[in-house]
């Protein structure tokens, strides 16, 4: 929600918790400016700090965004 707040410029941020299966899945959803995941460079701390947690708990980040159409960050954690 930080960086959301802080480069997204968003309108509204949803946040989702619920179990899936064996997993914990977070949805943080903005309708902010959104950007070109492909286009993100190694000094982008704050995904690439969220990656690294996920990945020590042995989890998984995906993220879903488009210039001007917001951003859809999702993160699955093994639970159990």
């Amino acid at each position: 929600m930080t960086n959301a707040a802080r480069h997204a410029s968003p309108g509204r941020v949803t946040v989702t918790a619920a179990y899936a299966g064996r997993a914990l899945r977070v949805i943080v959803e903005d309708d902010g400016i959104g950007f070109d995941p492909a286009a993100v460079t190694h000094r982008s701390l704050g995904l690439a700090g969220m990656r690294e947690r996920l990945t020590l708990a042995r989890g998984v980040l995906s993220i879903e965004s488009r210039p001007g159409r917001g951003t859809r960050i999702i993160a699955e954690v093994p639970v159990g």
